[in-house]
């Protein structure tokens, strides 16, 4: 199994690595052994620098070192730390294959030996070596399920330590994001916040990521009610809070017109005065982001789905899934599709208090504060 994690993680990489390579591995390999140190200052370029664009930050990843149990994870795990730096354009990354790769043997093993330097004399032979200032090493170890990843964030010029964030996986499956989270600690170790705050174009490429904000959102919905054989329109007035990066509680108040073709059956407006929920977001750094999540609250019932005069509230359990993208970082539209479960349930028993089987279909527009 660690051995099918391991080939996941490394085709998953390779390809995303194609895709974000920022640094082209040298021309030519060096003729003789005593020109195989690159300082830093003979790192390639990749286009002139302008007094608006700042050079890119050189940074060398070398392969973690690992017990046993985690040497299957590690060349993957290395590989999805390396592609996530890449996708920042302040940062150009070297992996231990392109270091190596311009290396003769005695200096390749050379290299090997100085995984470990943290301070001295050594940090120097890093920079000759790596031809980057900074350098990232580390260790992968697996105790029974569980990984242990921890990076170390060298700045070999200034010799000294900038970071060392670690984080544990519960399982493999949980590798994935376990190295994108060492690795946005580690990137922002490496550029100041001030300094990573970009201009967000109008359509794709940059987003927000959550925490800490509000969302004030307008949505219309289509209520499919008794057996999806019927069209009942409303809609949701939502306010929201980004207590977690990924994580959205909200408040909804909304309304639906239920229609009912029986004979002797009139329609009546389904009113939600209280929606309380979460709504948990993949690929925040994303424009398009998909999300789930559900609502607890209640639900004052007119007409034959539950006559409010002799029930009184009904309960409103929500399930629902959806996308939304993004644009220029702060509006988001969203199509949704939902059902209220404790209607379902009670619409098919014996007491038929419930709406019974329904499915909502939403579209809806939301503001990023």
């Amino acid at each position: 199994m660690s051995r099918f994690v391991s080939w996941w993680l490394s085709s998953f990489v390779f390809m995303a690595s194609a895709a974000n390579a920022q640094a082209p591995a040298p021309a030519e390999p060096p003729s003789a052994p005593s020109a195989t140190l690159l300082p830093a200052a003979a790192a390639p370029a990749s286009a002139p620098d302008t007094p608006d664009t700042p050079a890119p930050i050189v940074v060398a990843v070398l392969m973690l070192e690992s017990n046993e149990a985690g040497s299957d994870a590690a060349p993957g795990v290395t590989s999805l730390i390396t592609s996530r730096l890449a996708e920042s354009p302040r940062l150009r990354v070297l992996s231990q294959w392109d270091v190596e790769s311009a290396l003769d043997d005695e200096h390749q093993q050379q290299l090997q030996g100085l995984k470990s330097c943290e301070r001295g004399d050594c940090l120097q032979e890093l920079v000759a070596l790596t031809g980057a200032r900074y350098v990232v090493a580390g260790r992968l170890d697996r105790f029974g399920d569980q990984y242990l990843l921890t990076a170390n964030l060298l700045d070999a010029v200034g010799g000294r330590s900038l970071a060392r964030p670690r984080a544990e996986a519960p399982e493999s499956e949980d590798l994935l994001r376990t190295a994108q989270a060492v690795a946005d600690q580690l990137f922002a170790a490496l550029v100041p916040p001030e300094e990573s705050v970009v201009a967000r174009p109008l359509l794709g490429g940059s987003s927000r990521t959550g925490g800490g904000g509000l969302l004030l959102g307008l949505r219309v919905n289509n209520n499919f009610i008794d057996k999806l054989s019927k069209v009942n329109p409303g809609g949701d007035i939502e306010v929201g809070y980004w207590f977690h990066p990924e994580w959205v509680g909200f408040l909804q108040v909304g309304f639906s017109y239920v229609r009912s073709t029986q004979e002797g059956v009139r329609s009546g407006l389904n009113v939600l005065p209280s929606v309380v929920g979460a709504r948990h977001y993949h690929n925040v750094e994303k424009s398009l982001r998909p999300y789930w999540g559900f609502g607890l609250g209640v639900q004052l019932s007119f007409g034959d789905f539950g006559i409010f005069q002799s029930t009184g509230t009904l309960p409103t359990v929500m399930g629902f899934a959806g996308l939304e993208y993004l644009v220029a970082g702060s509006v988001g539209f969203q199509v949704e599709v939902g059902t209220n479960v404790a209607q379902a349930v009670m619409g098919l028993s014996e007491s038929k208090l419930g709406d019974g089987l329904n499915l909502d279909l939403n579209a809806g527009i939301a503001y990023h504060f």
